[in-house]
């Protein structure tokens, strides 16, 4: 029997070990004294993508990995398929700021404005200005619901981080501590964005609340940190007193469910006539509002859609 001589270059295996360290991901971990759930994620590959994507200028690139954070957080604490969405929709220059993500890690987004910028001519510009004076709706579709719960919020500074905690403490009555941040490169480029979300269980005692308050304040630049490599995990463990207990791990993907049939399928839900007139006047292109993916109808599509409605009016 003739044995081969072990492999004693790891290279391979760490390179593979570094890039599932640092694949974007959303954490979530209860405290072992179960005064708090806590949840970071780092999102900076999708961020990036949604900024290809869209074609967002940094403004928006920002606002909307702020939001697809925000969503991943809160999703993390939801079953399976359940979903969340974020709509921010202020007068600024931004419009709507809109943010989904499934409990399994996929996560899309969009801004209403992709390449809109703020007047820095104005002494009052801040991040906040891009949204302005507006509303949040934070929409929950849940199993056990028929209908999705949605509560809704005026915009407290429009910075999305304060606004989605500004929600959850006043709409939802659960003390939550919200960071979210993005940081765009030289090139004007998303380098990277998470957030981090701690929420008080109830009947915590107040003084433990402001201790973990006084915690979150060691996070001095969430994205500086990492920068240098923390991950989800060990931003958790910064912030807790006491021991952790991680409750679930899993990959963020900025992922749409659009395709062809899909958009095939709604277009049934007009009438036989508008679909005609489409074919006629050449309009064939279709876009996916919340990835900017492209399709483009072919005749045999026109005759599919056409069938399907003649079948139905029939």
């Amino acid at each position: 029997m003739e044995f081969l001589p072990q492999n004693t270059d790891n290279s391979s295996s760490q390179a593979i070990k570094k890039l599932y360290t640092q694949r974007d991901r959303v954490v979530k971990a209860m405290t072992d004294d179960g005064f708090f759930r806590l949840a970071a994620v780092r999102n900076s590959k999708a961020a990036l993508s949604a900024q290809e994507r869209h074609g967002l200028s940094p403004l928006a690139s920002v606002l909307l990995g702020r939001a697809m954070a925000g969503a991943s957080l809160l999703a993390s604490f939801l079953k399976s398929e359940e979903r969340i969405i974020l709509d921010f929709s202020g007068n600024g220059p931004a419009g709507k700021v809109f943010a989904e993500s499934l409990h399994v890690g996929e996560v899309r987004g969009y801004v209403q404005n992709p390449g809109c910028v703020l007047d820095f001519s104005s002494e009052k510009a801040s991040l906040g200005s891009g949204l302005g004076i507006g509303l949040l709706r934070v929409s929950r579709i849940l199993y056990s619901q028929y209908e999705p719960v949605t509560g809704v919020v005026e915009l407290f500074s429009g910075d999305i981080s304060t606004d989605l905690a500004y929600y959850l403490t006043q709409s939802e009555q659960i003390p939550t501590a919200v960071m979210l941040d993005v940081s765009i490169n030289k090139e004007g480029l998303v380098e990277q964005s998470g957030g981090l979300m701690v929420q008080a269980m109830p009947g915590v005692p107040e003084s433990i609340i402001q201790n973990m308050y006084g915690n979150l304040k060691k996070i001095e630049n969430l994205t500086d940190m990492l920068a240098s490599g923390y991950s989800p995990q060990e931003i958790l463990k910064i912030v807790s007193d006491t021991e952790l207990t991680e409750t679930s791990d899993t990959p963020i993907d900025f992922f749409c469910r659009c395709s062809l049939d899909r958009f095939k399928s709604a277009l049934t839900t007009l009438g036989l006539d508008e679909i005609k007139e489409m074919q006629t006047q050449n309009q064939r292109e279709l876009v996916c509002r919340y990835c900017n993916s492209h399709y483009e109808l072919s005749d045999s599509d026109f005759d599919d859609i056409i069938s399907s409605l003649q079948a139905k009016n029939n």
